[in-house]
């Protein structure tokens, strides 16, 4: 079964940011060392033990009666899945520490009715910890 989008939030210190629109959470990497030796035939490579610092991009409505995130401003971030099983307790998380690198624009267009919104993102200072729903 899919996990739908919809119900989806993101916290930052425990506080709810506005209305998300979207939101890119990264893929896990892994850094390549190269350890090919110069009698090789082939590129060898190992696993880093050093992770790559990821990013964390979502979108929200602008809203200008809330507390907006500022370039800097660091914490601790939870996204917090819907409930994929009726009869589980506990929705799936992942949570990370990190700061936002970029409050980015706030757009919008005079043709549309659209809100305006505003992009974020977030550089991960830890290691993303999945937790699954219970």
């Amino acid at each position: 079964m899919a996990i739908v989008a919809n119900q989806t939030t993101i916290t930052i210190d425990g506080t709810t940011v506005g209305c998300i629109r979207s939101f890119s959470v990264p893929a896990g990497t892994v850094k390549e060392v190269d350890v090919t030796c110069i009698s090789s035939s082939i590129e060898t490579f190992q696993p880093s033990t050093l992770q790559e610092a990821q990013e964390l991009t979502f979108t929200v409505i602008f809203d200008t009666t809330a507390d907006l995130l500022e370039p800097g401003t660091a914490g601790s971030f939870v996204i917090t899945f819907p409930l994929n099983d009726p009869n589980s307790g506990t929705p799936a998380s992942w949570s990370f520490d990190g700061f936002v690198r970029d409050a980015g624009t706030i757009d919008g267009e005079y043709t549309s009715d659209a809100p305006l919104e505003q992009t974020f993102t977030v550089r991960l200072t830890t290691p993303i910890t999945k937790t699954l729903e219970a």
